[in-house]
């Protein structure tokens, strides 16, 4: 008897999985860890003050200020990443459910095309792909599958 499998769904959604754990991992790190630093960094103030001096567009806030408002929306845009990932990982591991699975990978399709402002295009079209795949190949029952037999 021939199983049916999800070898391509797997390989589709381990794809962007790993896309989106890398990009994920940089942005966190960089947000948690590097970015902070820009602050203490008196010549990059500087820099960022004359800047901002010269390009007044009606912001009425002071260089620290929108800089500790950058930091602050990487870090939650690092965190909705990583929200983001987990729920990747789930739908992966949960494929056998395929309905439960499916609903996961389009709601995932939806939230990084428009979290991400279409930055990750790859992503987001795989787990696209993943979720039709998902609802379409439905798997046949053990009376209807065929038995290879070579001998």
């Amino acid at each position: 008897m021939k199983p049916f499998k999800r070898t391509v769904e797997k390989v589709l959604a381990w794809i962007a999985n790993i896309i989106l754990i890398v990009l994920t991992g940089f942005l966190a790190y960089g947000s948690f860890f590097k970015i902070s630093l820009l602050k203490d960094n008196q010549e990059f103030l500087n820099l960022f003050k004359e800047e901002l001096a010269k390009n007044l567009n009606g912001v009425n806030l002071s260089a620290e200020q929108l800089l500790d408002y950058t930091i602050q929306g990487l870090k939650m845009y690092s965190v909705l990443l990583i929200v983001l990932v987990v729920v990747a990982l789930l739908a992966t591991f949960l494929m056998k459910k395929r309905i439960l699975s499916g609903i996961l990978f389009l709601v995932l399709a939806i939230v990084v095309a428009v979290g991400t402002v279409g930055v990750l295009v790859p992503v987001y079209l795989l787990y696209f792909i993943v979720a039709i795949m998902l609802f379409v190949r439905k798997e046949r029952p053990e009376e209807y599958q065929e038995t290879v037999n070579y001998l």
